[in-house]
């Protein structure tokens, strides 16, 4: 289901290309038979003319139908399916891509460590790019709790979608919070009413979060990532 939804995803201009072409045909198909059965005379040729008829207007709304579930799976599916936009590599030539990256961040901290307090190493963030994509909330190293609403940008040329997910440092399985597809600036990711972390079912400790974006074709940017702490509520 995975490999379906990315592909017609992908292709999805051509897909429709494919099917206002083979609805044009099917419709001047039944036009056409549609006037032949108009004039026709004889019983044999009225026979003929409905059956070209009944085979044209069900390819009609055949490729009507696919043209429906393409959009439904690409426009409403694809953005909230959990595993979909999971692309371990990027195999996307990214040299026209503007891509940045920030530098390390460094954050004393000497009460902390003069009373043996352990501290989250802000400089592990990396692929954010101030005003294209980046974490406006929370901010690499900040301590969270209970619900969380996450904010951040993504205002990239022909967005696709992004995701925002999360993992523990010592873990390469990110976990998928939630996506979107709409370009948002300093706003709740996934849209008003959502971007919502619920943090109350994880362990305290530290924690990753990453938003993952790619454009329209499947070009995928450099991961933003940050370091985060989750205490207990």
């Amino acid at each position: 289901m995975e490999e379906v939804l990315r592909f017609l995803k992908t292709y999805e201009p051509w897909i429709y290309l494919v099917l206002v072409g083979t609805g044009l045909f099917a419709m001047r198909r039944m036009l056409a038979a549609l006037q032949e059965l108009r004039t026709a005379v004889f019983g044999l040729e009225k026979e003929s003319a409905q059956r070209r008829f009944r085979s044209s207007l069900s390819v009609f709304l055949f490729v009507l139908m696919l043209g429906a579930s393409e959009f439904v799976l690409t426009t409403i599916v694809f953005p909230d399916f959990p595993n979909v936009q999971a692309m371990a590599t990027p195999t996307a030539d990214l040299l026209a891509t503007p891509t940045a990256t920030l530098p390390p961040v460094s954050v004393e901290t000497p009460q902390a460590e003069a009373i043996g307090i352990p501290t989250l190493d802000v400089s592990a963030q990396d692929g954010c790019i101030p005003g294209v994509i980046e974490w406006t909330f929370p901010k690499a190293g900040e301590t969270l709790k209970g619900l969380v609403t996450l904010r951040g940008t993504v205002s990239v040329p022909n967005l696709g979608f992004y995701k925002y997910e999360y993992n523990e440092p010592s873990s390469n399985l990110w976990v998928t919070i939630a996506a979107g597809d709409r370009v948002i600036v300093d706003q709740p990711l996934g849209g008003e009413g959502s971007g919502q972390w619920d943090t109350t079912t994880l362990t305290p400790g530290d924690y990753r979060l990453r938003l993952v974006v790619t454009d329209n074709v499947n070009n995928v940017f450099p991961a933003c990532v940050i370091p985060v702490r989750i205490s207990a509520p």
